[in-house]
């Protein structure tokens, strides 16, 4: 029995047939062998199934952490543009104007305050996005510049960008610029530059931040956010 062996025939049509003597030994190896590889390609498909599945559930995990952290990061920015303006406010101003009515006075009208809500709107439907705001004085002038994206990849993106400075005492006021400068048709992306003067009446000093606005040709409103100066003045 230990010389025992085992004849493999190979035939086919168009060759003749080639016998090979085998051992059992090496059948043996041969068919663990088979088995081993199954083994292999088993285990190799569970374990990619497992990470790609740990993979889908991290991008979820870092597609919610990035979304809470520009929630954050936007009532950061919301209180901060806030905290600006009430400080821009003299108390003396206001202790003046309560010791100038009479004490008999029992009704006293209070002056009309600013809109914070109306002037610190936000407004952003993720069709166009904006980045690297950046403001410089110059000449007796200021020069914009933007980044502007299309976060609409399967369309192309045209409309108008609008600039509107606000003031520390909170009155805000459209700035003329040049159309040509400030129109834009986009596959993805834009650098928009513009000069312009500031309003009559208005000093540099006067001036808290800058509102830019995205439009499209049919007038839709998708983006307005307000930038302090003190963040994007270079």
């Amino acid at each position: 029995m230990g010389n025992t062996k085992y004849n493999v025939l190979f035939m086919r049509d168009d060759d003749t047939v080639k016998r090979y003597r085998l051992s059992p030994f090496w059948l043996s190896v041969f068919f663990w062998f088979i088995i081993l590889l199954a083994v292999c390609a088993g285990v190799g498909a569970w374990s990619g199934y497992n990470f790609w599945n740990q993979n889908t559930e991290l991008r979820q995990d870092k597609l919610a952490l990035q979304k809470n952290l520009n929630d954050a990061s936007i009532q950061l920015e919301r209180l901060e543009n806030v905290n600006k303006i009430l400080d821009s406010y003299d108390p003396n101003d206001v202790q003046s104007l309560l010791a100038s009515v009479p004490v008999e006075e029992k009704k006293v009208e209070a002056p009309t305050g600013t809109d914070l809500k109306k002037l610190l709107f936000y407004k952003n439907l993720m069709r166009a996005g904006v980045e690297n705001v950046k403001i410089r004085y110059s000449g007796g002038s200021l020069a914009l510049s933007f980044d502007l994206n299309n976060l609409q990849t399967s369309s192309s993106l045209s409309g108008l960008a609008g600039v509107e400075l606000i003031a520390n005492n909170g009155h805000s006021s459209v700035v003329k610029v040049n159309r040509n400068d400030m129109a834009f048709h986009i596959q993805r992306f834009k650098v928009v530059r513009t000069r312009f003067a500031l309003p009559s009446g208005m000093a540099l000093k006067d001036m808290y931040g800058l509102r830019l606005m995205i439009s499209t040709n049919n007038n839709e409103l998708i983006f307005s956010e307000v930038y302090p100066l003190s963040r994007i003045f270079n």
